[in-house]
């Protein structure tokens, strides 16, 4: 094998663990896109033994992978699947969300096609305006959905916008009209935290919340870190092979466009990974303005200036060296001139965006 990303199941563990002991309520893990590139089946198997009380996804064939992989915890489905969707999600004992008492009556329908109960979450849009259902409708949608036979309202929920802005004002607001809109609701669950909000708002806890990204060993933001530390553990490690080793003399090029030319005779490593497989530069939000555009190239610049090889580096052989030229599809190159005895085959370990990562590259879990 000689492109794959190592797994840390200790990390992941302690990361639950961390979350866990700071909220004392239940979890609702959230394992969408592949986990955030950890991999999905391994990740829910490892969180529902920790004791996850519900698993998260965006979409049914994130579902279905869990529930093939043998999960049989209960899965929520962040998204409205479509129509012709419902009855394999009923089919596999899937929660949806839901956001209409329309949806509710499609739901109860198939349900009693195939002789089932569906069990769901009523979405509550609160200001994200993509998903959920008006606040002024909810004990509508409850009151009439009491009468289903097929059907039942678990529980009640809201996301965030602005969780992770040093502004409490809008999440403070969100809550407020999700608290107005689930007055007098009795006898279901309410969640409203997702990894942003757990941390920061501890009377918003409720009976579940929704981490995702802090399970897997980042903060949503920098910032959040300096105030709530949990000693989280990063437990993805992309790894490559040195494919062939090439000595340059002063004045030789290297890849695509040419782009890096030695200065002096350099030894240089190809690596089995390139874009293809999820190998790219920092990645950044498209700037809204020129200003913008400015901004972020001076941010940038300043951290080069701090670290030259900032996104551009690996360890190999328990050295630090730099990335040179140009990405391939799936080659890179290393300088190791001033590594000793750099062989084919050493590995190289570097940084990857995780949902960058292609999900073709095998996830090798390790504790």
């Amino acid at each position: 094998m000689q492109l794959w990303i190592e797994i840390n199941r200790t990390a992941l563990r302690h990361n639950f663990r961390a979350v866990k002991q700071l909220v004392q309520t239940d979890i609702i893990a959230v394992v969408k896109a592949n986990a955030y590139g950890c991999g999905a089946v391994e990740c829910a198997r490892l969180f529902a033994g920790e004791g996850a009380a519900m698993l998260a996804v965006t979409r049914l064939e994130e579902a279905l992978e869990l529930r093939a992989g043998g999960i049989e915890t209960p899965i929520l489905l962040l998204a409205p699947p479509s129509p012709e969707e419902r009855a394999e999600a009923v089919a596999h004992d899937l929660t949806p969300a839901v956001g209409s008492f329309e949806e509710c009556a499609q739901w109860q329908g198939v349900a009693q096609t195939l002789g089932k109960t569906v069990r769901a979450h009523l979405k509550i849009n609160t200001g994200m305006n993509r998903f959920g259902a008006s606040p002024k409708r909810v004990a509508e949608i409850i009151g009439r959905t009491n009468k289903f036979q097929n059907f039942e309202l678990q529980a009640a929920f809201t996301h965030f916008a602005n969780a992770v802005d040093q502004d409490k004002e809008p999440t403070e607001a969100q809550f407020q009209l999700f608290s107005d809109a689930v007055y007098g609701v009795n006898g279901r669950k309410l969640h409203v935290c997702n990894s942003a909000a757990l941390l920061r708002f501890p009377e918003m806890r409720l009976d579940f919340v929704r981490p995702g990204t802090l399970l897997f060993g980042q903060y949503p933001a920098s910032w959040l870190q300096s105030k709530h530390d949990l000693k989280l553990r990063d437990p993805f490690q992309p790894v490559a092979r040195v494919v062939a080793l090439q000595n340059l003399k002063a004045g030789e090029r290297v890849g695509y466009g040419s782009e890096w030319t030695a200065k002096s005779d350099a030894t240089i490593a190809v690596l089995a990974v390139g874009y293809a497989d999820g190998l790219t530069m920092e990645p950044r939000a498209r700037p809204e303005t020129p200003f913008d555009a400015i901004k972020a190239g001076f941010e940038r610049a300043a951290r080069l200036k701090k670290n030259p090889l900032l996104g551009r580096s690996a360890i190999i052989r328990e050295q630090k060296v730099a990335f040179v030229g140009r990405f391939a599809m799936q080659t890179s190159f290393l300088d190791v001139t001033n590594v000793q005895g750099v062989q084919i085959g050493d590995e190289a370990r570097f940084s990857m965006r995780r949902l960058a990562a292609g999900a073709h590259v095998p996830r090798v879990y390790v504790d």
